[in-house]
């Protein structure tokens, strides 16, 4: 067996993953329609960031217009977080996620692409379709030229970096 093949695949619970993974570092990770329904969808991002090695890869599916349900915690079903993305259609809400959201929790969008996405329905339907957006994500650097951002500061002082600037 080749050693830099994996010899399996693991689907981790959203809220234990990182203890469940221990010092591992990923070359990808995938976060499929799990942001709109998380609720610590920043913390989330955050984890993800550590978990991926430096030149790690994340792949987020996410449904555009972004519309948050949680349905466990608040009784109005809103995330304790806010993702902060902003505008009302859906090509305002990428550039949000691809200028504002994504770079302040180090990622660098690479690709991106819409298709549909058919969920579960419930009595009135069997199924919904629904425009997903899928982002292929770089992780970037923390480095002296990217920390006069505020939120690559923030970002670096959260995921613990001894700095050397």
């Amino acid at each position: 067996m080749n050693p830099h093949q994996p010899s399996h695949f693991r689907v981790l619970d959203v809220r234990s993953w990182m203890e469940e993974t221990g010092d591992l570092e990923y070359d990808v990770i995938t976060c499929l329609n799990l942001l709109d329904r998380c609720d610590t969808p920043k913390t989330l991002l955050k984890d993800i960031y550590r978990k991926l090695r430096p030149d790690g890869t994340l792949v987020v599916a996410l449904v555009l217009p972004f519309s948050p349900y949680v349905e466990y915690g608040a009784a109005d079903n809103l995330p304790s977080e806010e993702l902060g993305i902003t505008g009302s259609t859906i090509e305002e809400q990428v550039n949000s996620l691809a200028n504002e959201v994504f770079p302040g929790l180090g990622f660098q969008l690479d690709r991106w692409s819409r298709l549909p996405y058919l969920c579960e329905g419930d009595l009135d339907q069997a199924f919904y379709w629904l425009p997903d957006v899928v982002l292929i994500l770089k992780k970037m650097e923390i480095s002296e030229e990217n920390l006069y951002s505020p939120s690559m500061q923030e970002l670096a002082k959260e995921v613990n970096l001894k700095l050397d600037l």
